[in-house]
């Protein structure tokens, strides 16, 4: 094949594209670059020779394309190729040197830290015994793909060399980019991830060097939010959200009367709705127990609507009909706090609309019925074996707890229902 010194952008302009066929070239300068050369377009690839004891010759040819130029410079080709010192990150490696470390894996002696959080997920399980939710795996994925996309080709060995000023360095950017909660929450889920490959491959990796963070408190406090809606910020929020579409106004109100998580009610679907025993059940809660809970006449009230105007066959109670689809490509609305506040004025998230349906309640002296209603588990012996409370059981408290509510919403306006339509 033949070989050229790719010496700038012009001269690989100058290469002319044959009428039929691809022809190879070779960069003389970095070993291991080559040029595929089509009819209509050109594309940077890497080709090595890597160790392989099943073949006759010891050795078997690996490649693996880099980008089209166009996409990809030169300068950008031969980085990729052979890798680059970063003062962010430290020396990363290369597709050279990826390919040749892919070849052999001994006792993680390759693997890298992108392996690591592949494996972490599919590997690792919950208290519960089973794997992680997929919407779970999804953001965790995602925010430390985001975070640390140059850090994750590195080996094991690699990461472990990471010194504290990189890393604290990194960690800055990131809180002055996303903020303190953005750059907490992205440390602690590639912490997690480290000290899942230290239980795996103690040969390979003995510290995390993210724990610089930990010690060094370099990390700020997250404290817990409170937001909720106290007084007259009752009757802020229910005009506040008169400002929304018939569903979306609905679905927060059955949020607020049920003290359901965001997704919850945003992803109810009408096969858990039980209109004639007048019950709703949220089959895959946070903590993995479903919730089976009575309707509170507001709620009932709310449903009944929701069904005489629901589109045929659609599958969801709250559909995302005012929706561009490309905005939500799950088909059901989705509850944005940002859109809350600003609609309401209110510095409220959906989760304080939880906190304020637990408040409500425990303000009226009702507590374990409250912690049943949302779903959160009674950990004694009690409430594990003994406690054989049913969903009729909890008509009487949720029915007042919701009475209060929209007490509060409406006192004051001159009404003591909330009207729907």
């Amino acid at each position: 094949m033949p070989k050229r010194t790719f010496t700038s952008k012009s001269d690989i302009d100058k290469i002319p594209f044959p009428k039929a066929g691809q022809t190879d070239y070779f960069d003389t300068k970095s070993t291991g670059l080559g040029l595929r050369i089509g009819t209509t377009s050109k594309t940077f690839f890497v080709k090595v020779d890597v160790k392989d004891p099943s073949k006759k010759t010891g050795y078997r040819t690996v490649r693996k394309t880099l980008g089209r130029y166009g996409d990809l410079t030169l300068e950008q080709a031969r980085k990729e190729l052979t890798g680059y010192d970063d003062k962010e990150k430290g020396f990363v490696p290369g597709k050279r040197l990826e390919l040749k470390r892919g070849v052999t894996n001994s006792n993680g002696a390759n693997v890298t830290l992108d392996d690591m959080l592949d494996a972490y997920f599919l590997e690792k399980r919950t208290r519960d015994g089973k794997g992680f939710k997929p919407a779970t795996v999804k953001g965790y994925t995602n925010i430390i793909t985001r975070h640390f996309e140059r850090w994750l080709p590195l080996t094991l060995a690699d990461t472990a060399k990471l010194t504290p000023d990189i890393v604290i360095d990194r960690y800055r950017q990131v809180e002055t980019k996303h903020g303190a909660y953005g750059a907490r929450n992205a440390f602690v889920m590639l912490t997690a991830v480290i000290n899942y490959s230290m239980v795996k491959y103690p040969g390979i990796i003995t510290s995390n060097p993210l724990n610089v963070l930990r010690l060094g408190k370099h990390m700020k406090k997250i404290e817990a939010r409170t937001d909720r809606l106290e007084g007259n910020d009752f009757q802020t929020f229910h005009e506040g959200i008169q400002k929304f579409n018939e569903i979306t106004r609905a679905c927060y109100l059955v949020c607020l009367y049920h003290g359901l998580r965001s997704e919850e009610a945003a992803g109810l679907r009408w096969e858990y709705v039980n209109m004639e025993k007048q019950e709703i059940t949220i089959p895959d809660t946070k903590n993995r127990q479903p919730l089976h809970v009575p309707m509170c006449r507001q709620s009932l009230a709310i449903l009944k609507r929701r069904l005489e105007q629901n589109p045929e066959d659609n599958q969801w109670v709250f559909p995302s009909l005012y929706r561009p689809q490309n905005l939500n490509k799950s088909g059901h609305v989705r509850l944005m706090a940002a859109e809350l506040k600003a609609k309401t004025g209110l510095n409220i998230t959906v989760h304080g609309l939880r906190r304020t349906f637990i408040t409500a309640a425990r303000r009226l002296k009702i507590f374990e019925d409250a912690d049943r209603l949302t779903n959160h588990i009674d950990a004694s012996i009690s409430g594990k074996h003994y406690d054989g409370t049913g969903v009729d059981d909890l008509r009487k408290p949720l029915q007042v707890i919701a009475n209060e509510i929209e007490r509060l919403m409406t006192e004051g306006i001159g009404a003591k229902v909330i009207n729907l339509a």
